[in-house]
């Protein structure tokens, strides 16, 4: 587990950049928007906290830091603009931005042990790691289908400028399938890459 003063640095450290990026973002309306995700989920961590009495593991922490962050820097920029995804984009000849596919991923990657510690802590699935990871996986498939419909609303609802510039499509008449797919792969991912560790923090928990 964190330590208190790791738990604050963490805050500390969101609140900072959290209000560097929204210095003169590229589009105060958009930044709005993109950042009334990030700003929910922070909460949502600490009222778990707080109500449930449960504290996550180290490394969800700080899976969930990192996708906060990832989410502040493309509504500091607007996704199809982040600058150093502009710069790969000219130097690897892509043919747009692909920073909104990275926070796509991020999200399958980053919220996947956060939702399997959930589920293995306080529902009646900690009775089989298996299932808890398929539930965890299948609860990443829903959370980028739903993310996809918010998107659309937004955008429907909006001004068309700042419509274009919340979904960031750039074009592609597929975006929403891609971006769909990307959080599950995220989330296989992170499950390879951190299952072995996170069982083993649980178990000092």
């Amino acid at each position: 587990m964190c330590s208190r003063a790791e738990k604050i640095a963490l805050f500390s450290a969101y609140c900072v950049i959290a209000v560097a990026l929204g210095i003169a973002p590229y589009d105060r309306a958009a930044w709005a928007l993109e950042n009334s995700v990030p700003f929910a989920e922070g909460l949502a961590v600490i009222l778990y906290w707080r109500i449930r009495g449960v504290e996550f593991t180290r490394l969800s922490l700080w899976l969930i830091f990192m996708h906060l962050l990832v989410q502040m820097i493309g509504g500091h920029y607007t996704y199809e603009k982040v600058p150093l995804f502009d710069w790969l984009k000219e130097q690897l000849h892509w043919s747009r931005n692909h920073y909104d596919r990275l926070a796509h991923f991020a999200v399958g990657f980053c919220l996947y042990l956060p939702i399997r510690e959930i589920c293995l802590r306080r529902t009646p699935l900690r009775a089989s790691k298996h299932w808890a990871g398929f539930f965890t996986l299948t609860t990443i498939c829903a959370i980028a289908g739903l993310w996809e419909v918010w998107e659309w609303l937004v955008a429907a609802t909006a001004y068309s400028d700042l419509g274009q510039a919340y979904l960031g499509v750039q074009g592609d008449p597929w975006d929403a399938q891609k971006d769909i797919l990307l959080a599950p792969i995220g989330a296989a991912a992170a499950a390879v890459l951190f299952t072995k560790l996170h069982n083993a923090a649980l178990e000092r928990a």
